[in-house]
């Protein structure tokens, strides 16, 4: 009898362990480079932990790596960044990482196609790859194999009803803008939008006189809706555009860095930029 038991707890265990192997890896969390992807994952996979590297309101251009940014790379169990040309400051310390997932292939791939129109991003590529509705379905699937984890098809499915309201209202809209950091390449391209004039590639370095004198003649002119400027960076010099123009200034926030990542709010965070843009547009 004694025997008997012993033997069907063993089967009991072996399958219990089989079980275990079938089913996907729940991840225990997850170390985001930044603020926008971060509240992605946080949407898709509710029940995941995860911790972003950056503060909300930090732009990756004016990062600076810390030793305690050190440990917590470290300590990390997963890792998700975007890259070494977008984040070289992260490069040498991920690169012996166990389990660090490089998103920069996605943005990669999805502007080589736009190479021989605008060449003028961050090094060849455009980095901003969460401002790219067409990618976020690419984005999950790498993070779910990554990590092991179940599809997050409720996610996925409010993203799809989502992209046909989106599209309703923003979809080929002709009015001209200006944006001060060329930050919405994929989301201009997505929806067939606009965008006539960047003011700055890098918003850290200065401004050529020449480019700014010819953005300002632009604005002038009157045939723009508006010029978008960000809340993560020193705009001083739109005072002085501002000038001679009644171009209005809509202030929009690429990161999101407003929406607390533990609240999952990556589409609301979507329908923000939706109506900033719609705003903008609307005026003229």
């Amino acid at each position: 009898m004694q025997k008997s038991k012993a033997w069907w707890m063993l089967l009991a265990n072996i399958a219990l362990v089989c079980l275990i192997q079938a089913a996907p890896i729940q991840a225990s969390g997850v170390l985001v480079s930044t603020h926008p992807v971060a509240l992605l994952l946080k949407s898709a996979w509710p029940q995941l932990e995860v911790q972003t590297l950056m503060k909300p309101n930090q732009s990756p251009h004016d990062f600076a790596l810390r030793p305690s940014h050190r440990k917590i790379i470290n300590d990390s169990k997963h890792l998700v960044w975007l890259g070494a040309e977008m984040e070289p400051y992260l490069q040498k310390v991920i690169g012996g990482h166990p389990s660090a997932l490089d998103l920069s292939v996605l943005f990669e791939e999805a502007h080589d196609k736009h190479l021989h129109e605008d060449e003028h991003h961050h090094g060849d590529h455009d980095p901003h790859i969460w401002l790219n509705p067409a990618a976020i379905p690419q984005i999950l699937t790498k993070v779910q194999t990554q990590l092991s984890l179940e599809a997050p098809t409720e996610f996925l499915k409010a993203f799809s009803i989502w992209q046909v309201k989106a599209n309703q209202q923003l979809h080929n809209q002709a009015a001209g803008f200006v944006s001060f950091h060329d930050a919405f390449h994929y989301w201009v391209d997505y929806f067939n939008l606009n965008q006539v004039a960047v003011m700055a590639i890098n918003p850290e370095q200065p401004i050529g006189t020449r480019h700014l004198f010819e953005v300002k003649v632009l604005l002038e002119k009157g045939n723009v809706a508006c010029l978008f400027v960000e809340p993560q960076f020193k705009a001083s010099i739109v005072k002085k555009l501002q000038q001679g123009s009644d171009v209005p200034i809509v202030n929009i926030d690429p990161i999101g860095s407003q929406f607390n990542v533990n609240d999952g709010k990556f589409l609301q965070f979507y329908d923000e930029l939706i109506q900033q843009f719609s705003t903008c547009l609307k005026s003229k």
